[in-house]
């Protein structure tokens, strides 16, 4: 008879399941602040509670809309995460927390359950791992998508009502001013630059020569990098300086993507006058209007289109115009002086004209293919050089135990422990300890240089989009508003550098 000796299975310890906590506020309110410090803290002490779980690390947007993952730099990160390995499991309040567009809802809870991580939602009471979970997704992200695009609408009927009675100030104040209680006030500092502008505009200098002692001077911009031909070309030609706006100069096409594009007789706009406060009188405004008008005549007459557009590649001069048998032609003025030994590049202006053309036609076509995927790819770029980072999971590790001290004290005041004095000071305390760690975690997560250039990028992508269609005469203001200079090449081609610092070469056509 066979001998039949029984093996048990060797029994492993179970690892701990790793789990994190998405976030999201759709303002920034006071109350939805709360709001926001409330879910941070509630995550934190439901996953260190669980002795089969282990806190890998909470993502939290503040003021983000959920009908894109586009600016959500939080969730975009907690996404690439998941992409290698370090989650297994996602909590969130709602569906509409996670996100209100039903196709991207859709296509990331599909790819994070290929990766083999569930989405767990409190509020509706399921995850992604059950047999209906995705049914029922559809539904609760239909019914959320639907109420997101009924909120845009009223607040966009909310927005041409104060338009219509000229109480509409815009979420962003122009450079100069502030927002402060409702309405534009002047930023004294900001404002002096504005004079200063239109100062050296009145008295002859070219918008070219203004960008480069503003960045020679280092005078801060709007966004804090520097001034470019079209910024300060808008500044010029703002009427908000004079205390007067033009409202809906942009609308919105799509609720769900955000997209603007420039107002060009489609939509009513409103001219308010002394709305607010003005920096520049009428009499200064008119004049900088006329003179920008007669440039653009004396361009195009004259026929001076590439001055200070044209950058030798040996001496880094800028090219000028000469004429040669009642011709125009574009040369380095070193080599024209016989100062230097430049490349011999002489370029007749229509060739210069038609390859300009041909290159803007291109970089607009790429608004939809070529600039997302670049996007897409440095976003990746960005979050990868961030990921394994002792600092990063200290940041994490101390914002977390901010929150639990946070829950602690709420708890203590709602008992009764603490004066209501004593409750805010604690509070105020802790959200200063909190915005300091925030903003070394996103420097941290963010790295300037990279950053910087997705906004640039995101700029480019925004101007692009705004223009009225497929470039089919040359504009030199739209030339402008996307390209620094010209850099010729001795192979009969152009560079063109952009002005988020990419470059494009492009043949001239013989």
């Amino acid at each position: 008879m066979p001998q039949v000796q029984r093996i048990d299975p060797i029994v492993l310890p179970s690892e701990k399941e790793s789990v994190a906590a998405y976030c999201r506020v759709s303002t920034d309110s006071a109350d939805q602040l709360n709001s926001y410090h409330s879910q941070i803290a509630y995550y934190t002490k439901l996953i260190n509670a669980n002795p089969d779980w282990e806190l890998f690390d909470l993502y939290a947007d503040e003021g983000i809309t959920g009908t894109s993952i586009e600016k959500r730099d939080e969730f975009k990160r907690m996404l690439a995460d998941c992409r290698e390995g370090k989650i297994k499991r996602v909590l969130v309040k709602s569906v509409s927390r996670f996100a209100r567009n039903t196709t991207e809802l859709l296509e990331t809870t599909r790819e994070l359950k290929d990766l083999g991580v569930v989405v767990v939602f409190e509020e509706q009471g399921f995850d992604t791992s059950q047999v209906l979970g995705e049914m029922q997704l559809t539904m609760f992200a239909m019914a959320a998508q639907e109420e997101s695009i009924s909120i845009s609408k009223n607040k966009i009927w909310s927005y041409q009502k104060r338009m219509q009675n000229g109480t509409f100030i815009g979420t962003r104040a122009p450079f100069g001013y502030r927002i402060e209680n409702g309405s534009l006030a002047i930023e004294a500092t900001e404002a002096e630059t504005v004079k200063k502008i239109f100062s050296l505009y009145l008295m002859g200098n070219g918008i070219h020569q203004i960008v480069d002692y503003l960045n020679k001077k280092g005078i801060p911009s709007h966004d804090l990098q520097p001034w470019r031909y079209s910024s300060v070309r808008y500044i010029l030609s703002n009427e908000r300086y004079i205390g007067n706006a033009i409202l809906q100069k942009f609308y919105t096409t799509d609720t769900l993507t955000h997209k603007k594009i420039r107002n060009r007789g489609i939509v009513p706009q409103y001219y308010v006058e002394q709305s607010h406060m003005p920096i520049i009188s009428p009499l200064e405004f008119k004049k900088a209007e006329n003179l920008l008008k007669k440039s653009a005549c004396k361009k195009v007459s004259e026929g001076h289109l590439f001055t200070h557009r044209i950058c030798c590649p040996t001496c880094e001069k800028y090219f000028r115009e000469i004429n040669c048998n009642n011709k125009s032609y574009w040369m380095c003025p070193n080599r024209v002086n016989g100062v230097s030994k430049c490349i011999s590049l002489r370029y007749p202006e229509f060739k210069l004209i038609l390859t300009s053309l041909i290159f803007l036609t291109k970089i607009y076509f790429a608004k939809d293919s070529v600039i997302p995927a670049a996007l897409a790819l440095m976003r990746e770029i960005e979050y990868t050089q961030s990921s394994p980072d002792t600092k990063l999971f200290e940041l994490n590790q101390s914002l977390a135990a901010l929150n639990d001290k946070s829950l602690t004290l709420q708890k203590l005041s709602t008992k009764g422990f603490i004066s209501p004095d004593e409750f805010r000071l604690q509070s105020e305390a802790l959200a200063a300890q909190r915005q300091k760690l925030s903003a070394e975690r996103n420097k941290k997560l963010h790295g300037l240089q990279s950053h910087s250039a997705i906004e640039k990028l995101e700029e480019l992508q925004a101007i692009l989009s705004n223009w009225p269609g497929v470039p089919t005469e040359f504009d030199i203001d739209q030339f402008d508003e996307v390209v620094e200079k010209i850099i010729p090449t001795a192979d009969n081609k152009l560079t063109f550098r952009l002005h988020c610092g990419l470059e494009f070469t492009e043949d001239i056509p013989s």
